[in-house]
């Protein structure tokens, strides 16, 4: 099994102007840790995402942050208040 070794600190989601979730800015945030020195990333759960985010939302911001990961090792929260939806997102 790989160990986790360094920093890997909780992802928040990131939001628009008008309060919608935001790959864009999920990818600028993940390439400026990274760029910071960063290993890796916790995402999804760590802020309420669990509760706040739809699973979409969720999805979308896990695929921008590994878009922008470039290497570094991701940690993806699945958990939801139902078995079916956490089985989609894992």
């Amino acid at each position: 099994m790989e160990r986790f070794i360094g920093i890997f600190p909780a992802f928040y989601a990131c939001y628009d102007d008008e309060g919608n979730i935001s790959p864009r800015r999920a990818a600028q945030m993940t390439s400026y840790l990274r760029g910071k020195g960063v290993q890796g990333l916790y995402v999804g759960g760590s802020s309420g995402e669990c509760i706040y985010l739809d699973k979409e939302e969720r999805k979308a911001t896990l695929e921008a942050v590994m878009e922008a990961a470039d290497g570094m090792q991701i940690i993806a929260h699945v958990a939801c208040n139902n078995t079916r939806d956490s089985m989609e997102l894992a």
